[in-house]
């Protein structure tokens, strides 16, 4: 206590002179209407830039409740269009499939997209994986793709009850059946290994045309991935040394560098149509 009135003592003059200062200007503005009008629109000022940067601030701090809004809402998009569903042919159905189908009775779902969180990613390595915040009781299984939001990513290996580890497409291992959106001709997507910038495209035979800059889509015969989606551009041409085909340097439409929302691909007749080709495979001449 007696330092604090040592204190007061000590400024005694400018906490007067403040004093002073204050209760002047609050004279001037309520007896004089120019100041009085000067006073208010300098306090609107003031007050709409705090509430700027407090709006600001606010807005920062929700940007990912709001992302994750948006991933929900391009996954409900998603599974609208109708490269999602597939025709059945009525004339020879003998009963209804299981499946959900459209209003009209016509069509089948057949893929299904889901919006995950990426919690872990590796592209330093050369078999690397990526962790997602969604696992079986979530509905995700094994063999699922997964896509991201300017490109495919992966595909799921393994899932626990709330994660799943995906095989990004930057592993030795991935294999993605691919089309050239200008000609439709069909190849692999593979990675070497080496930069995690850049995939390789084999299995385009030299007469067909193409060019710098082409894109690459997933193929019509990819098991987990709709068709159409965005794999990359061509971004350097060679030639096989050995062989009639290029070797295509891919740029990916994914950055795997900052991936943060994904959305896993369910294929509704997958399991259908690998029994079917493993049925034909076992019987004798089958390949």
């Amino acid at each position: 206590m007696r330092n604090i009135i040592l204190l007061l003592r000590r400024f005694s003059v400018l906490i007067f002179f403040l004093l002073l200062q204050a209760l002047s200007l609050w004279m001037l503005t309520r007896y004089s209407r120019s100041h009085q009008a000067r006073y208010m629109e300098l306090s609107y000022e003031v007050t709409g830039r705090i509430n700027k940067r407090y709006s600001g601030l606010l807005n920062y701090f929700s940007l990912g409740e709001n992302n994750r809004y948006l991933a929900e809402e391009n996954a409900r998009l998603r599974n609208m269009l109708a490269s999602n569903f597939t025709v059945i042919d009525t004339s020879v159905m003998v009963r209804r499939d299981t499946a959900r189908l459209d209003t009209m009775g016509m069509t089948v779902r057949k893929f299904i997209w889901r919006p995950a969180r990426v919690i872990n990613n590796s592209v330093a390595g050369q078999n690397n994986y990526i962790t997602l915040e969604r696992g079986r009781l979530q509905g995700v299984q094994p063999d699922m793709a997964v896509v991201g939001p300017s490109g495919i990513v992966g595909i799921v290996t393994d899932v626990s009850d709330n994660m799943a580890i995906v095989m990004s497409l930057l592993h030795r291992k991935s294999q993605v059946s691919v089309m050239l959106k200008s000609t439709g001709t069909t190849g692999i997507v593979e990675w070497d290994g080496k930069n995690p910038q850049l995939l390789q495209l084999k299995g385009i035979p030299k007469s067909t045309e193409l060019q710098k800059g082409d894109t690459v889509l997933t193929s019509n015969i990819s098991l987990n991935y709709p068709a159409g989606l965005m794999v990359g551009t061509i971004a350097m041409v060679e030639v096989e040394k050995a062989g009639n085909n290029y070797l295509l340097q891919i740029k990916p439409g994914s950055n795997f560098f900052s991936l943060q929302r994904v959305n896993v691909v369910e294929n509704t007749l997958l399991k259908e149509q690998q029994e079917i080709e493993q049925r034909i495979r076992q019987k004798p001449g089958g390949s």
